[in-house]
């Protein structure tokens, strides 16, 4: 799914950007949706440094950091050590918010049964699944799975059609204003 977390994230960026107007938020999100996967290695480095955690009474597995608690912890993170680049704290913390909330979103229409995207609020595992047949199948030139791409794909045009019209609504706003002014 890294293909297609780049491709979902680029389009959740463009739609943040269209509301925001903040270029930062592209880099932030798109860079924070691949932030729950560090679970993927977590574990070995934790281990590497001399440190042991369990989770759910068992070492750190992929999924364990797909979930909102997770998300806060890392989100926090994010700004902080933004601040120190003079980026806005609530501004990091709301981008590397959404990106990693992409990231889950993107893991829950995908996978079901998928992770405990709700903990600690809730123990129990949610996923959506709409594409059935997706169990790390991966068709597209041993990249990405093409209907998840396909989708992807399709919500980047999307984004960018949105954003091509919000942008003529504003152009056509200032253009109408300056008119009456004049």
């Amino acid at each position: 799914m890294l293909f297609e977390h780049l491709i979902f994230s680029i389009a959740i960026a463009i739609l943040t950007y269209t509301i925001f107007r903040k270029k930062e938020c592209l880099y932030i999100i798109i860079g924070s949706a691949y932030a729950p996967d560090i679970d993927i290695v977590a574990d070995y480095i934790l281990k590497k440094i001399g440190i042991t955690i369990m989770i759910y009474n068992r070492y750190i597995q992929h999924g364990d950091f797909h979930n909102i608690l997770v998300l806060v912890v890392f989100a926090i993170l994010i700004a902080l050590i933004l601040k120190v680049f003079s980026f806005k704290i609530k501004d990091s913390f709301l981008f590397a918010s959404i990106g990693f909330g992409a990231h889950l979103f993107e893991d829950a229409i995908v996978f079901n049964p998928g992770y405990r995207f709700f903990y600690p609020l809730s123990d129990k595992i949610y996923g959506i699944g709409i594409i059935s047949n997706y169990n790390n199948h991966i068709d597209f030139f041993g990249i990405a799975n093409t209907e998840i791409l396909i989708i992807g794909i399709v919500f980047v045009i999307l984004s960018l059609y949105i954003k091509s019209y919000v942008n003529n609504k504003i152009i056509l706003k200032i253009n109408n204003k300056s008119k009456v002014i004049k």
